[in-house]
């Protein structure tokens, strides 16, 4: 339950459990890690939801709504949940691969020739997929089924959204991107150029019919926009296309640009357009790459520049320039990517004396911990993830006296080191024991700690869980979090778990949130539980008597009232 409540924020796991218990979820199936589920939801047709699993936690999921806002939407939790709450719920078949093993290459093209007759888009798919396959000799590649896939894409039916402007604009972002990853595999050969062609052949049709459909306030496009420009950028950096072929493409691309701007896009392709003209001929990074000093960029501020240079990085992993990365990561000030390379490149004290020498952030040993586990070496992992614990005085993101800074939380790695390292808790041996109390005390001492009130409870610490989440009735903290403290500590804090649990019940109250009626009902439930341990069951036939009564036009809530009386 912990770890699908830690996929999505607390209304939308609340609204996952509602799902659940009203019977949305059917068509639970396990094709081997994969879940697929159908989840009945404001559309006629149920959500399709596919969730990858991985030793009980979910690793990659998807839905069919339209939720973007971070995390799990309802659908997927509702589907987990069915899942966690009955396991046999779930029918076993067999995976894709394992059905289409025994088929001859006859049976296989019949099979495939009567699915393309029910669904005429298979055909464009597989077309797409055949003409960007890599080839032997680096054959070009054939981009106009790419183009014509696209504008197919874009010509697709619109569908209701439930967003402030009530529809979804033809065209599936998600499917245009399927596209745009057709590059990656000749990214990874070392392709740029056929990558710039697959990317181009994606952008020139979404860039022309999305403006003349007048599709302007569709934020899914403006992000793909964004991400057609980086992909550009890293494939342009990996191509060899000559002078003249790159300065046709930046014309395109500052002419791409200057039409998105009216409409609100800036600096779609920008980034690829200035990857183009600048390639690696820079006289003053190629001093850096040589091991000579930096800073890089010259201009902190340029932030074009900086996420050129995260790219430069990521191009110089992948054609195995170590050294020349190392030098460039030194000179951005990029410690953590110094040090997980050098793990990678098997200097593993060298790593870890970077680490102790230039870490001032618990996420960057974050990172080097998990390299080195990665790596096999749990043991420097253990000494690196405990030291992170002090960096930046403990928590220095979080205390008024100092300005915010990302990564200096300490928070992610302490939830690493509970969840992830406990797998090495047979390593570290009593190591783990002496980390144990250095990382609890961490938690307390922090003021924004979303996990903390749910790891002090696994660890039987309920004074601990109350004096942290204070008065403030946890606006930090998952409401099914809260609703667990408030059940085990009613004996012990009866006094406080009343007033945590009616404030947070007035409030979906006062505010009429009808559709969260049954979640102010639980809290009230909890200050039940307190009045009667606190020998006030007295006051509390008073208090649910005139909630009663002040709410009773409320009829959604009236039920929920009265259920809550203690001779109910």
């Amino acid at each position: 339950m912990a770890e699908i409540r830690r996929l999505a924020g607390p209304e939308v796991f609340t609204r996952g459990e509602e799902y659940r218990r009203r019977g949305a979820v059917s068509d639970l199936v396990m094709r081997g890690d994969t879940l697929t589920a159908a989840v009945a939801g404001s559309e006629i047709d149920p959500y399709r939801v596919s969730i990858r699993l991985a030793r009980g936690k979910a690793t990659a999921f998807s839905c069919t709504c339209p939720y973007e806002w971070g995390g799990a939407c309802k659908h997927v939790v509702a589907a987990l949940l069915t899942l966690a709450d009955d396991p046999g719920s779930a029918v076993a078949r067999p995976t894709l691969e394992a059905l289409l093993a025994p088929l001859s290459a006859e049976a296989l093209r019949d099979l495939i020739l009567r699915r393309a007759e029910e669904d005429p888009d298979l055909t464009g798919w597989i077309e797409a997929d055949l003409a960007t396959a890599l080839r032997p000799g680096g054959a070009p590649v054939d981009t106009a089924p790419i183009a014509a896939r696209a504008r197919a894409v874009l010509s697709g039916p619109s569908r209701h959204r439930d967003f402030w402007d009530g529809y979804r604009p033809s065209g599936n972002a998600d499917a245009l991107r399927h596209l745009a990853d057709k590059a990656v595999p000749h990214m990874e050969a070392g392709d740029g150029s056929s990558a710039l062609r697959i990317l181009e052949a994606v952008a020139e049709p979404v860039i022309e019919d999305w403006l003349g459909g007048g599709y302007e306030t569709d934020e899914e496009f403006y992000l793909l926009f964004h991400d057609l420009g980086r992909m550009m950028a890293e494939a342009a950096l990996l191509s060899d296309l000559d002078g003249g072929e790159r300065e046709a493409l930046v014309d395109t691309l500052e002419g791409w640009d200057a039409e998105l701007y009216d409409y609100g896009v800036e600096d779609g392709f920008g980034i690829a357009a200035r990857a183009l003209e600048q390639g690696w001929d820079d006289p003053a990074l190629n001093a850096i790459l040589e091991g000579g000093t930096g800073p890089w960029p010259a201009d902190d501020e340029d932030l074009t520049e900086l996420e050129l240079t995260a790219i430069r990085l990521r191009v110089l992993d992948a054609r195995g320039h170590g050294d020349a990365y190392l030098n460039l990561a030194r000179a951005v000030g990029a410690e953590a990517r110094v040090a997980t390379m050098l793990v990678r490149l098997g200097r593993i004290a060298e790593a870890v004396a970077h680490g102790s020498a230039r870490f001032t952030l618990p996420d960057e040993a974050l990172d080097l911990a998990r390299a080195l586990m990665e790596a096999g070496r749990s043991d420097e992992a253990f000494h690196v993830a405990e030291a992170g614990l002090g960096l930046a005085g403990g928590d220095a993101g979080d205390r008024d006296d100092q300005p915010w800074r990302p990564g200096a939380s300490v928070l992610p790695l302490a939830q690493w080191l509970r969840e992830d390292y406990e797998a090495a808790r047979a390593v570290a041996g009593e190591g783990w024991n002496r980390l144990k109390p250095d990382l609890l005390a961490g938690l307390i001492a922090a003021d924004r700690a979303p996990d903390r009130i749910e790891i002090l409870l696994d660890e039987g610490m309920i004074d601990e869980a109350v004096a942290a989440i204070g008065e403030a009735t946890g606006y930090d903290t998952p409401e099914p979090v809260t609703l667990r403290l408030l059940e085990v500590a009613h004996g012990r804090h009866s006094d406080w778990v009343i007033r945590t649990a009616e404030r947070k019940a007035v409030a979906i109250i006062d505010q009429g949130q009808a559709g969260r009626y049954d979640v102010a009902a639980a809290f009230l439930a909890r200050a039940a539980q307190a009045y009667d341990a606190a020998g006030r069951i007295d006051d509390w036939t008073a208090r649910i008597e005139d909630l009663i009564a002040t709410h009773r036009r409320k009829h959604k809530l009236r039920p929920l009232l009265e259920a809550l009386r203690y001779d109910a």
